[in-house]
């Protein structure tokens, strides 16, 4: 087993260096939560499914780098590796303090949009969240334009 960990710790750092660490001890703590979430990944890893190992252990690995991001106290960012529907809007949720953006969010947003972004800040991706919606992801591609233009406006008020 602990082969198998060490044979994918290139995944671990390759998911790790998406996130550009600031310094060598946040890149030391991203790495360790993607240890964590490798170890989860093998504890459920069933290779009957026929799927390969990779690609299943991404997804939880992904998660406890973000799960550490946003542990940090010292952390002011939201953790968003596709901020492509962003600079569309000339937002980039990257950027924005978390105090700023959830205060802005309940006044601003329908429960839906609401969702729909809480959901993408997670890491799911547009077709995840149609999914889960029952949608289309063209529907929740304009949907989270939509949102994003209400947070700018909001934030030029």
């Amino acid at each position: 087993m602990e082969d198998l960990i060490e044979n994918n710790m290139g995944l671990v750092i390759s998911i790790v260096n998406k996130f550009s660490p600031k310094n060598q001890t946040e890149r030391d703590a991203y790495i360790q939560a993607g240890r964590i979430g490798l170890w989860k990944a093998l504890k459920k890893f069933r290779p009957e499914m026929g799927t390969k190992f990779s690609p299943y252990a991404w997804k939880p690995i992904r998660w406890e780098i973000i799960k550490e991001i946003r542990s940090q106290k010292d952390n002011k960012h939201l953790p968003l590796t596709d901020t492509s529907f962003a600079q569309k809007e000339d937002v980039s949720l990257s950027y924005m303090s978390q105090e700023n953006f959830w205060e802005i969010i309940p006044s601003t947003l329908t429960d839906n949009e609401h969702r729909i972004i809480k959901l993408r800040l997670e890491g799911y991706t547009l077709k995840e969240i149609a999914d889960s919606l029952e949608t289309n992801r063209s529907n929740i591609r304009k949907s989270l334009e939509k949102a994003m233009r209400k947070i700018r406006d909001k934030m030029d008020e």
